[in-house]
């Protein structure tokens, strides 16, 4: 069978043309991370610390989790859009089944998400010189941060799936998304319990410890981006960690496919 044949691919094809389309939008979605960046590297990536690190080379990769976590407004809006242009109603009637327009729509915004990953990467790695570990620790980091970003588009999606219109779903998508973000402590470190029961902590956290920090699997995870002579360790490992991560991507995934199930009109 041809892969193009595929209906939920060919559902992903028709997501990014229409991204192409509308491509301000992308433009501006891709520019708001990269201007904090920016920004933050400016304030905070000059001072080194005693091992040559910036305060901003452990702080980019929550940066890099905030331009994945929009992932949860591109996901939202882009399936709010599709339900209000009636697109998700004419799909409903044809053999295409509702599993493949979500498996479509993951595909399609986890695609972009890759993008969007690649391209922090060359702003913070090869524009602005910031510190990682090796070549290695960095695809291991590249790979976590897609697993995150595929949970941040399910998450995207089961919002616009419960919706009334693409006002309603950019608005709740985006206070999810911003809660969630500062919560973590990825765009202001801090050290609370709360920053746990946030998937973009477990995520930034991993990252960190193994880009930057050079940390195996078997090490614990710190308990905030704050590193230093005082930073503490909790009782948990990076492997147990990532599993976290995994687990968070696995359980929005399938809420969303339970969510989006269900017989609503649209």
């Amino acid at each position: 069978m041809n892969l193009l044949d595929n209906k939920a691919i060919q559902i992903s094809i028709k997501n990014l043309k229409d991204k192409i389309r509308h491509w301000q939008y992308v433009f501006f979605s891709l520019l708001l991370p990269i201007m904090f960046t920016i920004m933050f590297f400016f304030m905070f990536g000059n001072e080194e610390d005693p091992t040559g690190r910036t305060d901003f080379d452990y702080g980019f990769p929550g940066m890099i989790m905030y331009a994945i976590g929009m992932g949860t407004m591109n996901a939202a809006i882009m399936f709010a859009q599709d339900k209000g242009s009636g697109m998700l109603d004419r799909l409903d009637t044809m053999p295409t089944g509702r599993k493949n327009m979500f498996l479509g729509a993951l595909i399609s915004e986890s695609l972009f998400l890759m993008l969007q990953i690649l391209i922090m990467f060359f702003i913070g790695y090869v524009v602005l010189g910031l510190y990682f570990e090796g070549p290695l620790e960095l695809f291991i980091g590249f790979l976590i941060a897609v697993v995150f970003g595929i949970s941040a588009v399910g998450l995207g999606i089961m919002i616009a799936s419960v919706s009334k219109n693409v006002e309603i779903a950019n608005a709740a998508s985006l206070l999810v998304f911003m809660v969630l973000i500062f919560l973590s402590g990825s765009m202001v470190p801090f050290e609370s319990p709360i920053v746990f029961f946030t998937p973009p902590f477990w995520a930034k956290q991993l990252f960190l410890q193994l880009t930057v920090l050079g940390d195996g699997f078997g090490d614990l995870l710190y308990s905030g981006s704050l590193i230093g002579v005082s930073s503490e360790t909790i009782p948990i490992t990076l492997g147990i960690g990532l599993l976290i991560v995994f687990g968070y991507t696995i359980v929005f995934i399938i809420i969303g496919i339970i969510v989006f199930q269900k017989k609503t009109k649209f």
